[in-house]
């Protein structure tokens, strides 16, 4: 597979600099954006060709944003997270949700890569 193409979508609240700057630090990713607001990260995962969205929000819990990323662009793995990192999950729309350890902070990257390379080898086949 080629570069994952990530894009931050900071709503409702800010995701932390350590997740862009693990993001920046992975050769088979790249940050294509950084945007706020529900139409924008809509309009910006489309427009980068995004791969994957990470998105913070305030509890480890499916938001209406997700659904409405996955319903428009149904390759895209979404990885949520918590501001403060304690928690986080991978959706796509060929699998469930599933909770990933945050703790390391790099286990939230290698979570993002093992859903995006997984759902890539299930469309593949």
């Amino acid at each position: 597979m080629n570069t994952i193409r990530v894009l931050l979508a900071n709503h409702p609240m800010m995701i932390p600099d350590v997740i862009r700057q693990l993001v920046e630090e992975q050769e088979d990713m790249q940050l294509v954006g950084d945007c706020r607001g529900p139409m924008h990260i809509l309009q910006e995962t489309g427009r980068t060709k995004a791969d994957a969205v990470i998105l913070a929000h305030e509890a480890a819990k499916e938001t209406s944003l997700c659904s409405q990323l996955l319903a428009v662009y149904p390759d895209l793995t979404i990885l949520s997270v918590t501001p403060d990192l304690a928690s986080g999950f991978t959706q796509q729309l060929r699998s469930s949700r599933r909770d990933c350890v945050t703790v390391p902070q790099q286990n939230i990257i290698q979570s993002l890569r093992e859903a995006v390379r997984h759902s890539c080898s299930v469309r593949n086949s």
